[in-house]
């Protein structure tokens, strides 16, 4: 999947800016796929210039102008033809740092591999808990959005949840074996 693909589906929704799309990607897709402000607007010249998106100038007082982006009947072509073209191979390079510092942590004291644990812990904490905020958000958002799209977003908050909890489990195991070896 390309950050392209990501934009282009967002833009599904409704016309936005590129703040808009950032602000999108920071709270609801960032648990699955995260974006830099830079990239969204280097992706979005792009597809103007495949001609997936236009953009429109809308003036605004005191301010910078507004530039609105909507998808093409082209861009929904191809994103459309993304979601039904299944790739070789859904799974992504795996780079787990905790993982990487766990398997190298004879290498540091244990204190420091426990203090990185409870770290990973809370850090995957917060996202479960804003995971949760989305789903409860869902409920409230029936009247405006269909009931099939909610349907689709919750299946991804439940991979969330699942996969989220799962890493904190681990580390929490990790940190009672620890203790134990501290005897």
């Amino acid at each position: 999947m390309s950050l392209q693909h990501a934009i282009l589906g967002l833009l599904t929704h409704k016309p936005m800016t590129g703040y808009e799309l950032k602000s999108i990607f920071d709270n609801s897709v960032n648990y699955f796929w995260t974006a830099q402000l830079s990239q969204i607007y280097r992706d979005l010249g792009t597809l103007e210039s495949k001609g997936y998106v236009t953009s429109q100038i809308k003036p605004q007082q005191g301010r910078p102008d507004k530039k609105i982006y909507s998808i093409t009947p082209k861009g929904d072509g191809a994103f459309q033809k993304w979601l039904n073209n299944f790739p070789k191979k859904l799974s992504i390079a795996i780079r787990d740092e905790i993982c990487l510092r766990t398997f190298f942590g004879s290498r540091i004291q244990l204190e420091e591999l426990e203090f990185q644990l409870r770290k990973f812990i809370k850090e995957k904490q917060e996202v479960v808990n804003a995971l949760r905020m989305m789903d409860e958000h869902t409920d409230h958002c029936k009247d405006n959005t269909s009931s099939e799209k909610i349907f689709f977003q919750r299946l991804t908050i439940k991979k969330g949840l699942l996969v989220f909890g799962a890493e904190i489990q681990w580390a929490e195991e990790c940190l009672k074996e620890l203790d134990e070896l501290k005897g």
